[in-house]
């Protein structure tokens, strides 16, 4: 069955820039040529989504999208949205940092609304020549309920290797071809792009992005999307679909968020391009009126292998 899927997600913001100074040491540029924007993430049980921005003078900013095993409560219903700013590579391209979080989460959001989280994240990164970037990052949290201190559930990602690819703009341009392997990269959203493709290229095995759209319960989360098992008919592949996600607004009115989607894509020289394009209507649960409406346009999004 081809469709996608949007995981709900926790308020979650982590900024381990103030671990910065410690972890990367002196200030230094990055080494030239690796500047630009990084997407992809690490293709396992699921897809987890990591992009990394560096600019010149090795500054850098990276975010993740991370499906998290929640235990006993949630299962694996929830991901960890993990941001660094404004930190800083070393001058082989380096950084890695370990710090503690703890969080309020907004009263709205599905399932832990009102929670607390608390916990530690771990994130490394290293910018390698050639337009590739690698690390680890790991987020274990436990969730508790304010009013009484007792322990919701607790949730680890696991230690998850990743890889992120700064695409060239050549990705998927050429003859349509079918090409197999893993391939990464970026959306103009500036959000990472991952997938993965039958060895002999008949088939998209899984094929995501995360993706930012302005419905309530998206605002300032992006939403990760997975496609799975798509068939490549002369190097095309395309799917749609549509799922719903539930909200509540602070006046305490429950509302249901209706996200159709259409993803489009080649595999051509060098890796793959595409589109993609969501559209969401909010209607409210009591009378089914719809009250709001929210679309990311037309998002153009490259890889490579």
């Amino acid at each position: 069955m081809r469709r996608m899927r949007g995981r709900r997600a926790t308020a979650l913001f982590a900024a381990l820039a103030a671990a910065a100074c410690a972890s990367a040491g002196p200030a230094a540029s990055a080494p030239a040529g690796r500047t630009g924007l990084y997407g992809g993430g690490a293709v396992g049980d699921y897809l987890q989504f990591v992009s990394v921005r560096v600019l010149p003078g090795g500054r850098f900013s990276a975010h993740a999208t991370l499906v998290t095993k929640c235990a006993p409560r949630f299962g694996d219903t929830l991901t960890e949205s993990v941001s660094v700013r404004a930190a800083r590579l070393s001058s082989d391209g380096a950084y890695s940092a370990t710090t503690s979080f703890s969080d309020e989460l907004e009263p709205g959001l599905p399932d832990v609304g009102g929670l607390r989280a608390e916990g530690t994240i771990a994130f490394s990164v290293r910018v390698l020549k050639g337009g590739i970037a690698r690390g680890v990052v790991r987020v274990r949290s436990t969730y508790t309920d304010p009013a009484t201190g007792a322990e919701v559930t607790r949730c680890d990602t696991g230690r998850i290797r990743w890889s992120a690819r700064r695409p060239p703009g050549s990705a998927g341009a050429g003859k349509p071809a079918r090409r197999g392997g893993t391939q990464r990269g970026t959306t103009d959203q500036a959000e990472p792009f991952l997938m993965r493709v039958t060895r002999k290229g008949g088939f998209v095995q899984r094929a995501g992005m995360t993706v930012r759209i302005g419905c309530p319960s998206g605002l300032g989360l992006p939403l990760d999307v997975v496609a799975h098992r798509v068939r490549v008919r002369r190097g095309r592949f395309g799917a749609t679909d549509d799922f719903k996600r539930l909200f509540t607004y602070p006046d305490g009115t429950r509302v249901a968020e209706h996200y159709s989607w259409e993803l489009r894509g080649r595999l051509g020289r060098g890796g793959a391009r595409g589109s993609f394009q969501m559209h969401g209507v909010v209607r409210r649960e009591s009378d089914g009126e719809t009250v709001d409406s929210c679309d990311t346009g037309p998002v153009a999004w490259r890889a490579a292998r």
